[in-house]
């Protein structure tokens, strides 16, 4: 699945409202603070009894591991009913680090401007919303690519990203001697 076309989402290359929320540790996560120490921040929405979201895990918990000093992670459940204590046992159940809490009233899950998960959205150092994808990632460097784009002082304008950049070294493969001679 790729990222949501510009004219389907009013959101891409505008401002994120800027917000505060507590994850399950209790530490707070305020878009505006993580943006000082770090170069994006990638927010996905999920929930306890979504397949794919369980699936996609464990390439957004690796990456997190990579990245999080360049990039804030936050994971937070659509679901109203994913308490605190859901969300905690989920997390230690499938051996994930990354921060992860509750968005069961929607605050920020209506920016996305779907009803599905897994959604991804990635903001960039300039509190703009540069990527949306409507579900799941499936591999990490998939991720990676896709975060890589925002990351750099190469990247010092907002810029817009509607699907996942190409795998470059699956282009540079030659071709096999024995479809060559066809």
């Amino acid at each position: 699945v790729s990222a949501s076309a510009e004219d389907e989402s009013p959101l891409l290359g505008k401002p994120f409202p800027d917000f505060t929320v507590t994850d399950t540790a209790g530490n707070a996560f305020t878009l505006s603070e993580e943006l000082k120490d770090h170069e994006a921040v990638l927010i996905n929405f999920w929930a306890t009894w979504c397949g794919p979201c369980r699936n996609e895990f464990p390439a957004i918990n690796k990456v997190y591991e990579e990245y999080k000093d360049k990039v804030a992670f936050l994971a937070l459940s659509k679901e109203p009913k994913d308490t605190d204590e859901i969300i905690s046992s989920f997390r230690k159940e499938n051996g994930l680090t990354l921060p992860m809490g509750g968005d069961g009233d929607h605050e920020l899950y209506k920016y996305a401007e779907t009803n599905n998960v897994p959604v991804t959205m990635i903001i960039d150092r300039f509190s703009n919303v540069v990527f949306l994808q409507i579900g799941s990632f499936r591999t990490a460097d998939d991720l990676r690519r896709t975060l890589d784009t925002f990351l750099g002082d190469q990247y010092t304008e907002t810029a817009v990203l509607h699907s996942i950049p190409a795998d470059t070294a699956m282009a540079t493969l030659p071709v096999s001697p024995a479809r060559a001679n066809r």
